[in-house]
């Protein structure tokens, strides 16, 4: 007799089977729930990397709801993609070459990364590997001055991340134009003159990343960008590029 459950199981592989097709990634809405069964015994880690400890195990068809993702699918299951997921009362991490979801993975919003690797791709031994790097980046996002009072420039300061030696505060123009302010500490100076010359309501973020280079593309980010807060700023277009009226 087919029970219920093996019923459920049946149907639900069977939406699954289709979503690990990569195709054109559309990012799952925030209240959409993702599911996803284990297709053999999975260990559950503390981060998304092989290199975080283990602190469960689920088995083989085991039903768990996907919070995020980190990492992306580029043809095949290369040990860089993992699942965030309920567990207990928290979340965890599995690999997600061992997960059927309901939505194709690079569909799944992005809620952390892979960590850093250096030149032998091992991951520098500055990090506190015991819990989630990323859930140790906590603490509060503060700015000051104004441009439109004409101060030259907003002061930002950001929690810093055991492990991280440089940071970067972005500032996201109205129409999504950015600009860089980095710095070594928790503390980033956003200047006027290096912004667009676009005015209105600028959103800031900040990431933390690890580099052994004085290059900039040579950086590894660490966590996902957090949004600080925001500023207003003027329109500083200049004559010579505002549109002539006839």
């Amino acid at each position: 007799m087919i029970t219920l459950r093996k019923l459920v199981l049946g149907l639900l592989c069977v939406l699954l089977a289709a979503a690990v097709i990569p195709g054109r990634p559309v990012i799952a809405q925030d209240g959409d729930v993702i599911y996803g069964i284990t297709i053999e015994t999975t260990d559950v880690r503390a981060g998304p990397d092989f290199i975080y400890p283990v602190i469960g195990q689920l088995p083989l068809n085991a039903s768990v709801v996907v919070k995020g993702r980190a990492g992306d699918f580029f043809r095949t299951w290369d040990g860089r993609q993992w699942l965030q997921i309920d567990y207990g009362s928290s979340f965890a991490w599995v690999y997600a070459r061992l997960v059927r979801t309901s939505e194709a993975f690079n569909s799944i919003k992005p809620t952390g990364m892979i960590l850093p690797r250096d030149a032998n791709g091992r991951v520098p031994e500055v990090f506190d590997l015991t819990s989630n790097v990323c859930d140790q980046w906590q603490g509060g996002f503060t700015q000051a001055g104004n441009f439109m009072a004409g101060d030259p420039i907003i002061t930002v300061t950001y929690p810093t991340l055991l492990g991280a030696n440089m940071y970067s505060a972005i500032a996201i123009s109205p129409s999504g134009n950015r600009a860089a302010f980095d710095s070594e500490t928790g503390v980033a100076e956003i200047q006027l003159d290096l912004l667009p010359w676009e005015g209105g309501t600028y959103t800031w973020r900040v990431a933390p990343y690890w580099t052994n280079t004085s290059y900039r593309y040579g950086w590894q980010q660490v966590c996902l960008l957090r949004t600080g807060g925001t500023f207003e700023k003027p329109d500083t277009t200049p004559e010579w590029a505002k549109p002539k009226s006839e």
